[in-house]
Formats: C-alpha cells, sequence, structure tokens
C-alpha cells in the first residue's frame, strides 16, 4: 500500500507540473507568473495526491507483533514463529518484546538472560536494529506482559496485536482482553490474534493452571490494575516449581 501511495503521489506531481503554465518575465527583477493551462488534468493531479495522502495516514502500520518472554526454550520458538509472520507482512509491523529486563551494576543487559538472547537473535539472525522494535522491560508476569504492552502501543495507534505463544497463555490474554475492554482499557475495534507455539504437556498443565489462578485474581479484583498488584502468592510459587522440575 505504501508503493501505491508513492506511485499515486508522483503522478499527481507529474499532472500537475503539467498543468500549469510557468511564465518567467523581467529578466532583471527575476518576476514570474503561475497559469492553469489545464484545468482538467491540475483537478485530476490535486484528487491523486489527496487521495496518496489518504492512503499514506490509513495504512501506516497499525498492526504490531509482541513477543512475551518465558523460558528459553518458548523463547526460541516465539522468536521463531513471529519473524515467520513478520517476514510476510506487508507493511512491516512494530515489533514488541515484553519481559523484565534484568541489567548489572553498569545498567546494560545482562549477557545470558533471556531479553539479551532475544535482542541478539533478533540483531544477529534476522538483521533487526534496536529501532525496529519496542522493549517493553518491566513486566515479570502475563498480566504485566499485557497491560505494559497495551501502554505501549497505544501511544502509537495501533489495534491489532499479534502474540507469539502458545494456546494456554493466548487463552490468559483474551480473558485480559474481554476485561480490559469492559474496564474501557481497550476500545471494541482492538484485536489480539494468536501466532501459536507448539506446547508440550507439561506446559499445557502449567498453562490450565495458570488460566485459572489468572480468572480467580481478575474476578477478585475490582481492576486488571489491583489485580496485577496481586501477582502469585503460593499459587504462583507452585506453579513455577511444577514448571521448572
Amino acid at each position: 500500500m505504501k508503493r501505491i501511495s508513492l506511485i499515486l503521489f508522483v503522478t499527481g506531481l507529474i499532472l500537475l507540473i503539467i498543468s500549469l503554465d510557468l511564465n518567467i518575465t523581467g529578466a532583471v527583477i527575476g518576476s514570474s507568473t503561475i497559469q492553469i493551462e489545464n484545468n482538467y488534468l491540475f483537478i485530476i493531479s490535486l484528487v491523486l495526491l489527496i487521495i496518496s495522502a489518504v492512503f499514506f495516514v490509513a495504512n501506516k502500520s497499525l498492526e504490531s507483533l509482541v513477543i512475551p518472554t518465558g523460558t528459553f526454550e518458548a523463547d526460541k520458538k516465539r522468536v521463531e514463529v513471529a519473524m515467520r509472520s513478520y517476514a510476510h507482512s506487508r507493511d512491516k509491523p512494530y515489533l514488541l518484546v515484553s519481559g523484565e529486563i534484568h541489567r548489572n551494576e553498569e545498567g546494560d543487559i545482562e549477557r545470558g538472560t533471556q531479553q539479551y538472547s532475544i535482542y541478539r537473535e533478533l540483531r544477529d539472525h534476522y538483521g533487526l536494529k534496536p529501532s525496529d522494535f519496542i522493549i517493553e522491560g518491566k513486566s515479570r508476569d502475563t498480566l504485566e506482559n499485557f497491560l505494559f504492552s497495551i501502554r505501549k502501543l497505544k501511544k502509537k495507534r495501533i489495534n491489532h496485536l499479534k502474540i507469539a505463544t502458545n494456546p494456554t497463555q493466548y487463552w490468559r490474554f483474551k480473558l485480559f482482553e474481554r476485561q480490559a475492554k469492559r474496564e474501557g482499557l481497550l476500545e471494541e475495534s482492538f484485536e489480539i490474534e494468536p501466532l501459536y507455539t507448539s506446547e508440550s504437556p507439561k506446559e499445557f498443565v502449567y498453562g490450565v493452571l495458570s488460566y485459572v489462578k489468572d480468572y480467580i485474581r481478575v474476578k477478585s479484583a475490582e481492576s486488571l490494575e489491583k489485580a496485577s498488584n496481586n501477582r502469585n502468592g503460593t499459587i504462583g510459587m507452585f506453579l513455577r516449581k511444577f514448571l521448572s522440575r
């Protein structure tokens, strides 16, 4: 669509120049006059220029690919499926990496962490520059992944989210999406779409239990913001130990 916008703009500009008759008089003082030579071409050129401007604004990327951090194995699968979608996108979407950033005493991202591994993979394997993706570096769980990500993306007027994750975590994102729309945090037109990765039996069990935990967590709180303050508790600790076995 950006190419169409450019073609319309160039065509409109050429027709505009053709439709105008530029007469330069008074070589000494450099005065000049511009007259419309062809009214039809002039009108067509203006229409094409206006349409190209509308196309340019309307077709700016309103889509984002979100990679929430998980385990190292899950991160690798999420990067792969997200970049397959990225490679086949006509207008390159925003790429957002969501997960708490661990930094050293100098303030640099610690090597060997999940976030560092993802950023290195995006740079070295896929050729992306830091300016090509958005970093959300504060979230510590899926609810915070959701809340902090939509805050980042709403500033860019993004209304379509593709999340690279397994099915059970996607259920939790949809749970949060429905609640966010009820609270007015998201417009009804906001859309979340999955980019599914594979899921092991252990991850499936963990995901189902996590969904139950987050369902209770959301329904027992007055808002998603208040629910985010009640992160894990005993159930969360049990689930983390279960997954690490």
